[in-house]
Parts: structure tokens; C-alpha cells; sequence
């Protein structure tokens, strides 16, 4: 059966937040402050934290990375990397969706008003657990019609018994406080067994209930009553929430009326379409299973449009009417799936995507002209994540310069052969995803004992180890850029990550180490390719490392070393989501990837301890 939704709306699910604003680093115009930093440290998923004795060198390598993350900032706005597309568009969904949330907590969760006779109620209906039967109708006409036989007097079992819902009902339907709405419980904890309730609207149709029986639910000790406390507590919060948020969005949007231009959108939906077609046949995806858009398809798509298209009023604001573009960067900020590929379904949920969207873009608007862009929270997470985004800006400006040629390949190669000394080898299991979900998942799981080859035979998208359950096989630790490095200082049984890398998030787990033997050189074509992305890396860490020396050295940086010691900070090893005001969900703070190479460059330039 499917049941009444008891709908919830999340804000800012963050730890107690720490208003501490002391300086624990300048970066030129820029700093780092103990709440930025504690709020990172935090909030940010690293394997490995419960060791005390790596608590200061963690602490220590996650200033120096969000240094290096300024220094990149104010250097990308120096080269009005600013002004760039992903910023123009893609940052700029993520303003609105802060500026909603802003809007959210001053129209709905600032005004939530609970009754304190509510408890009084819930602490009533929790005692006791209704057995049930239902009739079900997905029309209106046909349950009236089933009421007015009821009130006739014809036995509802009976009844019953000639309709396909009764299948689903071997056992009575236990329905106890808070699983259903409000309205619902309202008229069901108020029937005595035997009688049967009018009819009940529920998101996917209609419903008669009867009310079978009344058990008691019985507490037998203290944990029971304190789990059966809180979840009194989140029902009434969750549903007086809910009243606050109906109370100021039902007559918000009651007289506004915006559309969107329907051959745009028959244009657009078709490209959708026909990549999450082929995005399902390339990823060998089954039938029922989940299909989302990736990167490379939304990029491909916007190549496809013309650019006459592109620029062509899709959502028809009176005021700053809304681009094809604009529309299209929003919506593949927030991503898209299906479980089902079926034209007529992937239009119908791109059009409740469409109508979504200017329900958002009206919030937006709305908190703009309350002036809440100018909220302190708001601005203290929008300079974090402006940070964040700029600095990957220039990390792309120097991936670009980092070119290979043939002949140095070739050259790497031959220096590689020209001695036969042992070299370090290690054999890893990793997990490669672009999914944070799916990083979620793995962390839990390894804390609860589950291999990380069970995931990696799942998950990676490494799919030439997919089938050894993620297992690379020996390899040189000059391989593979910052896996290679850091699984040679790891420890075998030792698990690492989450690391961000070009292709996605990598977790892996060092399960062999040894000094190479054997080292008659594999034939120069068989390594190519793998020599070549080793050397782009090995020439973007030197970019990496030279250019933030000299950013460091050109807009000054100054660390507060005995602060930084000081720092007491909890050791989440989880990715920790923020659900927004109004929807939409994102990491908590940004996630950077540990960086600290240049550290000690800079250090003997400036012959600091």
C-alpha cells in the first residue's frame, strides 16, 4: 500500500555552529578564520582521523590546502577567471539556493509555532496502535460511490472482499503516530473498532479506513521511552513545520502565473532524452536501474544547441526573463536521473523539473529584493564556496599548460631503463566514483567491516579492476599521481581517502608492498599512454607547487601556528550534506583536496621554521 507522506523540510543540518571569527591565517586581503577552518576539519570526510597521534599533522595539512585555495582565489581574480561562464552561471546557482534557504529560515522556520498541548496528544496516540483495513480508489466519483454504499450498510469486509486492494491485506495495516498526516490521524484515532472513517485524500488517490482493532504499544524499558520521546518530538516539529511552510507558500504563489516557451522546451527535453538513452547503453546500465547524466553529457548537450537557441527566452519572466542557458547550467547544477527510460516519462518529469524551477527562481527573487543576499551566514558560506570555485578555475589554467610531448615521453622512458636498481612497488584496492553518495556509503560500510573490494566491484568506474574487485596489481609508486605517493607512505591493511582526483574520488586500501626484482623494461608502445598522464601530472605538481610559491610569496601569508595547535575539533570520518530551505542539498563546506607540497618550498625561501 502506499501510504500518506508526513512531508519534512531540512535546513542546515551542521553542528552547533562555532561564531568564533579569530584569524588564524592571512592570505593577502584574504583569511582564514577559526570557524572556516573548524567548520572544514570537521565537515570534511578524511579515513584515519580517530588516530590521535595524526590529529596535528591533519589539522596542519588542511590550513596549508585552504591557504594554497586562497592564494589560487585571489589569483584567479587577478586573471578575471571571475567572469567565466561556470561563474557567471553555475555559481550562481548556488547563490540562489542560499539566498532561498536565508528565505526559508525568516518566512517559515523562524515562524514555526508549536502547542504544547500537541505533546499532550502525541504522548495519547503513541500509547496505542490501530489495526486497519482500507478501500482504495485513485478517483474521487469511485470512493464516494463505495462510501455511499457503506453508509447503506453494506458490511465493508464484504465489500471488501470483491476489490484487488484486498490482496494486500493478509494482515491488518498497523497504522501508529506520526506515520500518517496530521489530518489523517486527526480522524482515525478518533473511530472506535468497528467503524470506518469518509473518505481520504492521499498524494496518489483515495482512501476509506476501518478500524479493526486498538492495541496497546507497550514500553518496556527506559531506551524504548526515549526513543518514543524523540520521535514525538520530530513529529510535531516536522508538522508544524509544515503548517508554517503552507501558511506562506500556498497564498505566495496563488496569483503568480509564468510559463515557459514550449517549443524551447520540446527542443531541449528531446537531447535529454536521447542522452540518458545513450548514457544507459555506454554504462551496460539494466532495465529498473538508476540512469543520471554525468558531466560529459551535459557538456555534450550544450555543444548541440545552437547558440542562437541557447540565448532564446525559455521562461518567460516580465523581468529578466530566463535563457535557454541559464535554464540549462541550473539545471545541470542539480542533476538528473531516472529509473525508467520512457519518452513520455522523461518529458513529464523535465516539465515537473521546468515548473520547479520557476517556483525556485521566484523564491530567489523573492529573497533577493529582502535584501537577504546580504545575510551574514549567507555571505560566510557564498565567500567560502566562491573560494572554492575559483581556485579550481586556476588549478584548469595550469592542467592546460601542462603538455607532453612525444619526445619527452620517450625521454622518460630511457631515464626510467637506464638502471636496473630496485624500485618501490605497491598493490592497492581502490574505489574510484564520481558519486558522494556512494563515498558516503563506503565510509559507513568500512566502519561496520565491509571490504572495500565489495564496493569496488560495484562502484569503481576503474573498469579495468572492476572484475579483481578494484585490485590494481604491483605497481611503481611513480604511477598514477598522488595514489602512487601516498600509498607509499601508507602502511599495508591502511585505508586512505576520500582523494579528489581528475577523475573522481578515489578510496583505496594498500594491501601489498614490495622493492622491485625484476625490472627488464615493458615495451615503450605497451606504457605509452600511462607514461605520458604520469608525466602531465608530475609537470602540474611542479606548476601546482612553483605558482603557489610565488602567489604565496607575492600577496603574503601569515599562520597563527599556536592557534592552530590549540584547535579542538570533533573527527567526523562522514560527507555530511546541508538540505536547503525551499530543496536542494549540497556538501556541507567544500571539499578541497589535501595539498601541501609547496609548503616546505616556501618555508626555506623565507627561512621559516
Amino acid at each position: 500500500m502506499k501510504t500518506f507522506i508526513l512531508l519534512i523540510f531540512f535546513t542546515a543540518l551542521l553542528l552547533a555552529q562555532n561564531t568564533d571569527d579569530k584569524v588564524l591565517a592571512r592570505i593577502g586581503e584574504k583569511k582564514i578564520t577559526l570557524r572556516e577552518f573548524t567548520e572544514r576539519y570537521e565537515l570534511t570526510p578524511q579515513i584515519g582521523r580517530h588516530n590521535k597521534n595524526r590529529e596535528d599533522y591533519l589539522k596542519e595539512e588542511l590550513l596549508y590546502s585552504m591557504i594554497a585555495e586562497k592564494l589560487w582565489a585571489l589569483e584567479s581574480g587577478k586573471l578575471n577567471l571571475d567572469t567565466t561562464e561556470i561563474m557567471k552561471y553555475t555559481f550562481t546557482s548556488l547563490q540562489k539556493m542560499y539566498w532561498r534557504d536565508a528565505l526559508y529560515a525568516a518566512e517559515v522556520k523562524n515562524k514555526v509555532s508549536i502547542d504544547p498541548n500537541d505533546y499532550v496528544i502525541a504522548r495519547q496516540r503513541s500509547t496505542w496502535n490501530l489495526n486497519t483495513k482500507f478501500l482504495y480508489a485513485d478517483k474521487e466519483t469511485e470512493i464516494d460511490s463505495l462510501h455511499k454504499i457503506l453508509l447503506n450498510g453494506f458490511p465493508f469486509d464484504t465489500l471488501l472482499a470483491y476489490r484487488s486492494e484486498n490482496s494486500l491485506q493478509s494482515e491488518p495495516y498497523v497504522i501508529y503516530y506520526g506515520k500518517m498526516e496530521q489530518f489523517v490521524e486527526d480522524t482515525l484515532y478518533k473511530l472506535k473498532p468497528g467503524k470506518f472513517s469518509s473518505p481520504l485524500k492521499s498524494p496518489e488517490g483515495w482512501y476509506i479506513f476501518k478500524v479493526e482493532s486498538i492495541e496497546q504499544n507497550i514500553i518496556s524499558n527506559e531506551k524504548q521511552a526515549k526513543e518514543l520521546e524523540k520521535t514525538i518530538k520530530r513529529v510535531i516539529e516536522a508538522r508544524a513545520t509544515n503548517k508554517a511552510f503552507d501558511k506562506f507558500v500556498n497564498p505566495f504563489f496563488k496569483d503568480m502565473n509564468v510559463v515557459a516557451d514550449g517549443e524551447v522546451f520540446w527542443s531541449f527535453s528531446n537531447k535529454v532524452i536521447d542522452k540518458i538513452k545513450a548514457r544507459k547503453i555506454k554504462a551496460n546500465i539494466k532495465d529498473g536501474e538508476k540512469v543520471a547524466l554525468i558531466d560529459e553529457d551535459f557538456n555534450s548537450i550544450l555543444k548541440e544547441i545552437p547558440s542562437d537557441t541557447l540565448n532564446m527566452v525559455f521562461i518567460k519572466f516580465e523581468k529578466n526573463p530566463i535563457t535557454l542557458r541559464e535554464f540549462l547550467h541550473d539545471f545541470f547544477f542539480e542533476g538528473f536521473f531516472s529509473n525508467i527510460i520512457n519518452e513520455n516519462i522523461l518529458r513529464a518529469k523535465l516539465n515537473s523539473r521546468v515548473k520547479l524551477f520557476i517556483e525556485k527562481e521566484i523564491l530567489a527573487r523573492e529573497a533577493l529584493a529582502k535584501n537577504l543576499n546580504n545575510n551574514d551566514e549567507v555571505k560566510h558560506f557564498l565567500d567560502m564556496w566562491r573560494d572554492n570555485y575559483l581556485s579550481s578555475l586556476f588549478r584548469n589554467t595550469l592542467l592546460k599548460d601542462a603538455k607532453v610531448t612525444d619526445a619527452e615521453v620517450l625521454a622518460k622512458y630511457n631515464e626510467q631503463n637506464k638502471t636496473n636498481l630496485p624500485t618501490m612497488q605497491v598493490n592497492i584496492i581502490e574505489v574510484l566514483t564520481d558519486s558522494l553518495e556512494i563515498v558516503e556509503n563506503i565510509l559507513t560500510g568500512l566502519d561496520k567491516g565491509v571490504d572495500l573490494g565489495t564496493f569496488a566491484k560495484r562502484h569503481t568506474k576503474r573498469t579495468w579492476t572492476k572484475e579483481k574487485n578494484g585490485e590494481f596489481g604491483f605497481f611503481p609508486t611513480n604511477a598514477y599521481g598522488e595514489i602512487g605517493r601516498i600509498a607509499s607512505e601508507m602502511e599495508i591493511g591502511e585505508t586512505y581517502g576520500p582523494l579528489k582526483t581528475d577523475d573522481g574520488y578515489s578510496i583505496f586500501k594498500l594491501i601489498g608492498k614490495k622493492e622491485a626484482t625484476d625490472n627488464l623494461p615493458k615495451p615503450f608502445e605497451e606504457i605509452q599512454g600511462e607514461l605520458k598522464k604520469q608525466l602531465k601530472l608530475e609537470k602540474l605538481s611542479e606548476k601546482m607547487i612553483d605558482k603557489t610559491v610565488e602567489l604565496a610569496n607575492k600577496y603574503g601569508v601569515s599562520v597563527d601556528e599556536q592557534m592552530l595547535k590549540s584547535v579542538q575539533a570533533s573527527n567526523l570520518s562522514m560527507v555530511v550534506y546541508r538540505y536547503m530551505g525551499f530543496g536542494g542539498r549540497i556538501l556541507a563546506v567544500p571539499y578541497s583536496a589535501p595539498f601541501t607540497n609547496w609548503v616546505q618550498k616556501w618555508k626555506q625561501e623565507n627561512k621559516l621554521p
